[in-house]
């Protein structure tokens, strides 16, 4: 398979992408959960949400374009991300990354967010998810 890099996509572009994918999976699945993302700005660490009317932040969604960057700054940025998600309290949270993501990496990132992410499949990579 040929493969992507995400190169042509700004964060937004991003978003929209993996807010696409998300609620293409959730109706392949049968499932009534729908993803909304947006505008640019400051989002409280929400860039896509699923929200129902007993709980504003049933599912949050974070994306993180960080094409040609690295692993340890993408964790020193999520370790900030967490204040935000901690005060949100999803039921469950979904990660995405336009970067590489070894086995290891999924389950750090997994450790950093608990309890907000369920399962390791609840964490996407470029390569790696």
């Amino acid at each position: 398979m040929a493969e992507f890099d995400f190169s042509t996509l700004n964060s937004s572009d991003l978003e929209e992408l993996v807010c696409d994918l998300l609620n293409a999976k959730s109706r392949a699945n049968n499932s009534k959960v729908t993803f909304k993302t947006f505008k640019d700005g400051k989002d409280k660490g929400i860039d896509i949400l699923h929200s129902v009317e007993k709980n504003n932040y049933a599912i949050i969604g974070q994306v993180k374009h960080y094409w040609r960057s690295n692993f340890n700054l993408l964790l020193r940025d999520l370790k900030k991300e967490k204040l935000k998600v901690d005060l949100l309290s999803p039921s469950k949270y979904v990660f995405a990354t336009s970067l590489d993501l070894s086995p290891q990496n999924v389950l750090e990132i997994k450790m950093l967010l608990k309890p907000h992410i369920k399962s390791l499949s609840d964490i996407y990579g470029n390569k790696g998810s």
